[in-house]
Parts: C-alpha cells; structure tokens; sequence
C-alpha cells in the first residue's frame, strides 16, 4: 500500500517513477505489521520463502529501503518510527533535508493496514481507547481514541524549485518544530500543556507568524 501510494503522489507531481533525474529521497513510517507477525506464528505453506525473505519484506525496518528500491531512489530513505507522531515528524525531517540540500525532492508518509481492526476492543477505564467507539476531541463526550487503518504520502520540494518547475502547490510550510516532554505529564501517554505550548511557540517562531496571524488550526 504505501509503495503504491508513493507512486501516486509522484505521478500526481508530475515525476514519473523510475526517474533518474531528480535526487529523490523518501521517509516512511508504519504501524505493526500484524500480516507478517501471524505468518510466523501460523504453520507456513510450502510456499512461502524463508524467514529471512519474509523479514525483507515486512519488517519496518526495511520499508523505505524497499521503495528506494522498487523505484530507484537516489537520495535518503530512512523508515522512522515515534508512534503516533511518525509520518508528521517524517515530515518535520524530509524539509530539513531539503533545506540542507541533501535531495532535491522528498517522499514523506506513513502507512496502518490492520486486517484485525473489524474485531473491535475490551473497554478500559483510563486506557487511550474510548468508551463508545467514537473519537470525540475537544467535546464533553470525548472518552479517548479509536483504532484505524491509512496510508498517506506527500511530495515535497523547496518553493523555489516547485515554482521553477511549474508544479501544482497544494501547500507551503513555513515552519515547524518537534519536542518531548519526558515525565512533566500525568502519564506516559498523556501530553502535557506545557509541552504542547512550547513547541506550537517553536513552530511559530520557526515559521515567522504570529498567534494572531493564524486562522485556522486542525489537531
């Protein structure tokens, strides 16, 4: 899935894959790959390749190297993982990248493909998940998250080379920022206040924009 998505956020871009003009990089990021984990644990037919083969394909290790591969990716493809927060800090380290003139265009994005997600879950009391099967932010309602499968992929280059090139832009980054807030929060899955605040005033500062400046935000 995401290979193919990578595909066609190229095609979309107007960079025939298998190009070998561009310095193209990619960063990836994947959920538990459950496919692969019940493969193991299951009898094999006779039909599959060994393990190490099987760890080739499906392992998160390998996911941007794999595409690289497929599509003959000069530049750097690195498969990184920070939960929740993957494909966005992709994102974060795909622009610095190209800031730093280490490719001229970078794939960034993250793939979930979960054939289980249909079997629903035990609710908990304080676990992430929600009490109702709903995702409800900011609402007097909210009780937690919910489970899902995606993929997403966005090509990326420097304003002036997308200019130059005459590229349909659907979106610029001014700035961005990424922290931690180590133990300052009730739990190790809870973000804390002033952590958020902090960095949101990063990006901000990062980017040259006012608070007042912004009007719109999506969380």
């Amino acid at each position: 899935h995401f290979l193919m998505s990578c595909v066609h956020a190229l095609e979309n871009a107007g960079i025939p894959p298998l190009n070998t003009n561009q310095n193209i990089g990619v960063i990836a990021s994947c959920g538990e790959t459950t496919y692969y984990h019940a493969a193991l644990h299951s009898p094999p037919p006779t039909t599959l390749p060994d393990k190490f083969q099987m760890a080739l394909h499906h392992e998160k290790d390998f996911l941007a190297t794999k595409v690289a591969f497929q599509l003959d990716l000069k530049g750097p493809a690195i498969t990184l993982q920070a939960a929740c927060g993957s494909s966005l800090i992709g994102i974060h380290t795909a622009a610095g990248m190209l800031r730093n003139g280490e490719c001229d265009v970078m794939l960034a994005g993250g793939v979930l493909v979960d054939p289980d997600m249909s079997e629903g879950y035990k609710y908990q009391s304080q676990h992430i998940f929600s009490r109702d099967g709903n995702c409800s932010p900011f609402s007097k309602d909210a009780s937690g998250t919910i489970g899902a499968s995606g993929v997403g992929v966005v090509v990326l280059k420097s304003l002036d080379r997308a200019r130059a090139d005459g590229d349909r832009i659907y979106a610029v980054i001014e700035g961005s920022a990424i922290n931690n807030d180590g133990r300052s929060k009730m739990s190790y899955t809870s973000p804390s206040v002033s952590g958020q605040e902090s960095v949101i005033r990063q990006a901000l500062t990062n980017a040259g924009v006012r608070g007042d400046q912004v009007g719109y935000v999506e969380a």
